[in-house]
């Protein structure tokens, strides 16, 4: 199945028609803003050109844009980029735009990329290389490219996996599984079952070696928690060189 990614868009419609606001990370994330204000303050980015790649609802963009940077959003789901368009339209520097990270075009050059839990929904090796030349094509030199809590453990497969399909052999992990996913909608607990979307984990010397290879700098790796367990996740400060 080459067009898995396109699943994201049947599940933001399932949230939405259950009532949830969001399904991702929410603009009044203080964990997500205290770490991209810190990223922003470190490399000079505030009125500078940042691109998001899987961008989903926006709320990166609306703490970038808060911030005084000039954001860019890209997320394949139109249902995604409509909400993020929204969520951003009080900020007129700001543009969505969909668009497959993995094999559209990218206009422009940028002065530093953002990954939110983006990098490890894409479960192909072919797939993950063509996102990350697409990603360093687009930055300036030295540019710095945050990729925040990707999963990661120490026995993940980092064996190279040519489609969906060979994945969905080794892992046995698919996308129409469904589980009960809770959300807020006007402040109120809402649960939803939704079709499960499995990430692809990789040990931290395996992110290393595709970052590595695409032509990226490993600045720090920080470990984090990922559904309260800590070291299940990592988040990876990298430079374009």
């Amino acid at each position: 199945m080459s067009d898995y990614h396109l699943l994201y868009e049947h599940r933001y419609q399932k949230a939405y028609a259950a009532g949830a606001d969001y399904w991702g990370h929410t603009p009044d994330d203080d964990e997500l803003a205290d770490v991209l204000t810190a990223w922003v303050e470190r490399h000079n980015l505030k009125g500078k050109r940042i691109i998001e790649f899987f961008c989903g609802e926006g709320a990166a963009g609306v703490i970038l844009s808060k911030i005084g940077c000039i954001y860019h959003g890209i997320d394949i789901s139109p249902t995604a980029t409509h909400k993020a368009k929204n969520s951003l339209k009080n900020y007129p520097d700001a543009k969505v735009t969909a668009l497959n990270v993995v094999t559209g075009k990218i206009d422009g050059i940028y002065d530093a990329a953002l990954d939110v839990m983006g990098f490890h929904m894409l479960v192909s090796d072919p797939d993950r290389k063509a996102y990350l030349k697409n990603a360093f094509s687009c930055l300036k030199n030295d540019a710095p490219m945050l990729f925040f809590r990707e999963q990661c453990e120490e026995n993940a497969n980092d064996n190279f996996i040519e489609s969906y399909d060979e994945w969905l052999t080794v892992s046995g992990h698919d996308y129409t599984t469904s589980r009960d996913m809770n959300f807020k909608k006007d402040g109120i607990a809402v649960q939803v079952q939704l079709p499960c979307v499995p990430g692809r984990s990789k040990t931290k010397t395996g992110y290393v070696s595709e970052l590595t290879e695409a032509g990226f700098v490993i600045d720090s790796i920080i470990d984090m928690e990922l559904n309260g367990k800590c070291g299940e996740s990592i988040s990876i400060y990298a430079l374009r060189r």
